[in-house]
């Protein structure tokens, strides 16, 4: 299990307790959003488009992370750290392998900073953040924020192949036990994403590496 310490400054975390503390079958919400799927987003992984185990594994592990994420399920069964601005998990078209593309939110680039006071002919203020909790998450400014002020928001985007080799078998059919199968892949890819974004995110941040 995570300690707290680790879950605050994670960029990837599954929230199990949600799941079934706010669960409609008092099982798992996430388990209730997969099987409303079945018959959509996961039936690709299964009705013979893919004939390759791996672009099948693939399909079956981006239906599982996008369930698992917002707009989908808000909060997400993943919950994402304050600076994750948005993270996909998607089968590629060009040979079936799956790819990520996460973006952060990131310091100024050296050419954009400098004295304080006017820059470029307007004073910009950088991320807005508020208390939460024992620390600062960043936040999107509000109508009213941007009405007082202007603001230069800088990001970077990580787009990258996850190898399927982290993750489970991808069930056959809609009766192959899909719902573990589905949080299995989700566990999978969050440790996996964590292993690459973290540290970067720590570097962002400037903590020393693990």
């Amino acid at each position: 299990m995570n300690s707290h310490s680790d879950i605050s400054t994670a960029p990837f975390w599954v929230d199990e307790d949600y799941d079934r503390q706010y669960a409609s079958d008092g099982v798992s919400r996430y388990g209730a959003y997969v099987r409303d799927r079945l018959d959509g987003s996961f039936a690709e992984c299964w009705d013979g488009m893919w004939d390759e185990p791996s672009t099948r594994l693939a399909e079956f592990a981006a239906a599982a992370w996008r369930t698992a994420t917002g707009p989908v399920m808000t909060p997400g069964y993943v919950r994402l750290h304050s600076r994750v601005l948005g993270a996909q998990v998607e089968r590629s078209n060009w040979d079936g392998s799956l790819l990520a593309v996460v973006s952060l939110v990131a310091p100024w680039p050296a050419e954009l900073t400098g004295a304080s006071g006017q820059r470029f002919n307007r004073c910009w203020r950088d991320w807005p953040t508020e208390l939460r909790g024992d620390g600062y998450d960043f936040v999107h400014p509000t109508e009213k924020d941007v009405a007082e002020s202007a603001f230069l928001q800088a990001s970077l985007t990580l787009t990258y192949p996850v190898s399927v080799a982290v993750l489970p078998a991808a069930p056959f059919g809609p009766g192959d036990d899909v719902e573990r199968r589905a949080r299995e892949a989700v566990h999978a890819l969050a440790a996996a994403l964590n292993d690459t974004v973290r540290p970067i995110m720590d570097a962002l941040a400037g903590r020393r590496p693990r």
